[in-house]
């Protein structure tokens, strides 16, 4: 159909596409012939190809010239990719079953699990479950957002000597202001990480009570409230693993994890600034970079040089491979 971008199915967005048909149909391209094309600045078709090169869709020829790969081997690694990640949200089937039992078995009154609407009663339970919390909160975080921001909260239980993780999906900073928030509340000790995408919203206190949203429909309350151990295990479980996975933001780190010694032979050079490692986990979450510059404060010509900056330090031309050097470098 025309004007469709099947290509989107792997990540590659409508814009990337064009160019990559473009470039296709010549077999190779420069900055220049892009931007004449697309009528775009030199920086933004840069910026475009740089795209595609992280897609592995173009490599880069020494006389700056970039060159299509075999759309047959490209797209095929790309799917497989893809496949990965949709095997990863099979994994969880198991979690979420349990989630969905516990639900069902909610209305015929099973002990210290139920189900609760309305934002009053779910916000009024939202926040004594964080004010009762002795040792540590764990949250799933994603939209749609129902609640007001609780930062004063989550605050008081790290002034208290509670632990606080948080793994906020991509897509929680699409919205104005959500970084400046979450900056707020690393610098006072919470423990961030984001990841491309969350299947629900949950909140855990002390791994003995939890809420987890039972709809992600925008204006729908409904969620799950649950003390039952066998539930709980299964709660615990589903957060650790996403923990695990998820790129840390710049803050202290928690509990049990090694802060990276000067000596240590991995560690090549400088530590990276907050900046570059919040840059580094945003990019390993899919975050675009309009959005970036959003919650960022700055506008996407500031973002690009910044990022170019950061792809000049780690000697790469993608985000694919500022991840690898980064990692190299012990910086993720």
């Amino acid at each position: 159909m025309e004007g469709a971008a099947p290509l989107d199915l792997v990540g590659v967005d409508p814009e990337a596409e064009r160019a990559y048909r473009h470039l296709l149909a010549r077999g190779a391209g420069t900055v220049d012939d892009v931007a004449a094309e697309f009528g775009m600045t030199y920086p933004e078709g840069l910026v475009l190809l740089e795209r595609l090169h992280g897609f592995g869709l173009v490599s880069r020829r020494t006389s700056g010239e970039f060159q299509t790969v075999d759309p047959r081997h490209a797209l095929r690694v790309l799917v497989e990719s893809r496949e990965r990640q949709l095997a990863s949200v099979r994994e969880t089937a198991g979690s979420l079953g349990a989630i969905f039992d516990a639900a069902k078995r909610a209305g015929s009154g099973s002990q210290g699990t139920m189900v609760i609407s309305g934002p009053e009663t779910v916000g009024d339970r939202y926040y004594r479950l964080k004010q009762a919390a002795r040792t540590e909160i764990c949250c799933l975080d994603r939209p749609p957002f129902l609640l007001v921001p609780n930062g004063p909260i989550d605050e008081a239980a790290v002034g208290r000597g509670v632990r606080v993780r948080a793994v906020y999906a991509a897509a929680s900073f699409a919205a104005d202001g959500e970084w400046g928030e979450l900056g707020s509340l690393v610098s006072r000790g919470e423990e961030a990480r984001i990841a491309p995408t969350l299947p629900i919203k949950l909140t855990m206190a002390d791994r003995a009570a939890a809420m987890v949203s039972l709809s992600l429909d925008p204006g729908n309350t409904e969620c799950l409230y649950t003390e039952s151990p066998p539930l709980l295990e299964a709660l615990v479980e589903l957060f650790e693993r996403y923990w695990a996975a998820a790129s840390p933001l710049a803050g202290t780190p928690g509990p049990g994890e090694p802060r990276p010694s000067a000596a240590d032979p991995a560690v090549e050079g400088r530590r990276p600034t907050d900046e570059e490692r919040n840059l580094l986990a945003l990019f390993a979450a899919g975050v675009k970079d309009e959005a970036i510059a959003r919650q960022f404060g700055i506008s996407s010509r500031t973002l690009r040089r910044r990022i170019q900056d950061l792809y000049a330090e780690l000697g790469t031309t993608s985000r694919f491979g500022a991840g690898v050097a980064a990692a190299r470098r012990n910086w993720v």
